[in-house]
């Protein structure tokens, strides 16, 4: 039994074999998931001769497609592109090698549209359930409907047939899968079991019928592959003949592919006996499994496979990416704020820091902007960062002490501001900072003498003339 926990503590148990090490080390893969129902998505790969299994919690992951440069999936209400800064990845660890590092570089606002499978051709397409259509992005709307199923009469937010998987061929969408031939709000669930469809939307021809909620289409090796969810399988179909053939069953409801070479990776979810899943043929399976499966299509033999045994009961989307160790990034770290991409026909106009100034200079804005917004530990550690790249970075100093007397943290405030004065007593600013720190000590003739001295160094230095003005009159008060 193996175990990782989340930020919540929840625990997540999971089993596997040794095959699937040595198979995610001969490929050089990691398997990425998402589970809306845990609220991850997780990647699983090998780094020395270990599972390197993680995750990152984002709001309702659903679908995704994923390939090396680029991670698309429906988060919460919206689309996120995850972009690979390859260049920080390196940075990440010192101690284990990052091939890759996903962070975001697009967020596209959807509303509540139940996204489902999504990929990305001479566009990203992606399936709106909830308003049973296939729609692109456009950036004047949450969505543009491209294609309905000839069936559905008007797009309303009712999720109608189910409308679920996705595939693309020669860029272009051309296979669709649903829950049912419906245009009644909810209506696929009264015939659930057996009133699955697979399309062809080129022509708007119904493929198959009579299938046990079928997810996940795929062209493939020349081939068109499809999960029959509702029995647990993975097949292809004859497109002239209209003949299946069912190449592997596996014990649970299967969602998500993705397919590479001679591999299947399948997802498999525990569904229960409920409401939306009563009656199909896998609720009658004595043990049903949460796990990801691999899957020779050649053969139907399965070659590894992972399994959750608690705290995950449902995989949505599977991907595959050439990256062994890889890592996915949210938008509230320093890396996504200091890196770029840019496109490489600009790469010559681009020249990115090189001196200490010029690197320390970022940190020094992000400390004043986090001083202004009242976030003093926080801005102190930002000019840190700064001075640490460049020792003598003045401006850093100077308002780092600042930021130290509004948190009372006088004495270290001053010795930074008795250092500066011994390595250079001809610097104004730092009489005029050791003025408003003895000021704030209570020691009024320290702050006064300060200040006078920097009025003296510079006569037209306004600020020190206001604030011994402000001193005096205090002094002559008390």
């Amino acid at each position: 039994m193996n175990t990782i926990k989340d930020s919540a503590h929840q625990i997540i148990n999971f089993n596997y074999p040794d095959s699937l090490i040595h198979f995610l080390k001969q490929t050089q893969l990691t398997i990425i998931l998402t589970t809306y129902q845990s609220g991850k998505i997780m990647m699983i790969g090998e780094y020395e001769n270990k599972l390197d299994i993680r995750y990152k919690s984002f709001p309702r992951p659903m679908g995704m497609y994923a390939t090396d440069e680029n991670i698309w999936v429906g988060l919460g209400h919206a689309i996120w592109q995850f972009s690979n800064f390859s260049a920080v990845a390196p940075k990440l660890d010192a101690t284990k090698r990052y091939n890759a590092c996903y962070m975001p570089m697009d967020i596209h606002f959807t509303a509540d549209i139940d996204i489902h499978e999504m990929e990305m051709g001479d566009e990203l397409y992606f399936i709106n359930t909830k308003f049973s259509c296939l729609c692109v992005k456009d950036t004047q709307s949450s969505f543009k409907p491209i294609w309905k199923p000839p069936f559905i009469s008007s797009l309303q937010p009712t999720d109608k047939c189910h409308l679920n998987g996705l595939c693309l061929q020669d860029g272009k969408p051309r296979y669709v899968t649903a829950l049912g031939i419906t245009d009644e709000p909810l209506g696929w669930r009264k015939n659930k079991a057996n009133g699955g469809i697979l399309m062809d939307i080129q022509t708007n021809e119904i493929l198959l019928k009579g299938l046990s909620m079928p997810h996940s289409p795929r062209w493939h090796q020349g081939k068109l592959w499809f999960l029959e969810s509702g029995k647990g399988t993975l097949s292809w179909v004859d497109i002239k003949t209209k003949k299946v053939t069912e190449v592997v069953k596996v014990p649970g409801f299967t969602r998500g592919i993705q397919l590479i070479n001679d591999f299947a990776f399948i997802g498999v979810s525990k569904v229960r006996e409920s409401a939306t899943f009563s009656g199909l043929p896998i609720t009658k399976l004595s043990k049903r499994i949460c796990g990801i499966w691999i899957v020779n299509i050649q053969t139907g033999k399965t070659i590894s496979y992972i399994e959750f045994t608690a705290g995950i009961d449902e995989i949505f989307a599977v991907n595959a990416v050439s990256h062994p160790t890889m890592e996915i990034l949210g938008y509230d770290n320093e890396y996504s704020q200091t890196n770029y991409i840019v496109k490489p026909t600009k790469l010559a106009e681009v020249k990115m820091p090189e001196s200490p100034l010029e690197m320390a200079a970022p940190f020094f804005e992000k400390g004043n902007d986090l001083f202004n917004e009242n976030k003093k530990e926080e801005a102190i550690e930002a000019f840190q960062k700064a001075i640490d790249i460049q020792n003598d970075y003045l401006p850093a100093i100077f308002n780092m002490a600042i930021a130290l007397g509004d948190l009372d943290r006088f004495d270290e405030a001053e010795k930074i501001l008795l250092d500066i004065k011994e390595r250079d007593a001809s610097i104004v600013e730092t009489y005029n900072s050791l003025g408003y720190i003895y000021y704030k000590k209570q020691d009024l003739q320290k702050a006064k003498e300060n200040f006078e001295k920097a009025i003296a160094i510079k006569p037209d230095y306004e600020q020190a003339r206001y604030s011994l003005l402000a001193l005096e009159k205090e002094m002559q008060k008390s």
